[in-house]
């Protein structure tokens, strides 16, 4: 009964892998995040967004700015407007 446990969820995950892009997005988001939070100071956006001093989440300080300036460098697309 274990095997076909094991078979049911093999089954699921393969579903949802099916689609390459969503694959492709998910692995690609936080490492675009990240490089994009440690790249404001050097392009001058940590008035925009920034670490916050314990550096385990961040802070979006300008949301049109942020928006308009610094999502487009590092997303192609975003559904937040």
């Amino acid at each position: 009964m274990a095997a076909m446990a094991n078979n049911e969820f093999i089954g699921r995950s393969r579903s949802r892998s099916n689609s390459s892009k969503t694959l492709a997005n998910r692995d690609h988001f936080p490492s675009k995040l990240y490089e994009m939070l440690e790249s404001v100071d050097s392009l001058d956006f940590s008035h925009i967004v920034s670490w916050l001093p314990h550096g385990r989440s961040f802070q979006v300080i300008d949301p049109n700015q942020f928006m308009d300036l610094v999502v487009p460098k590092f997303f192609k697309a975003t559904k937040y407007r």
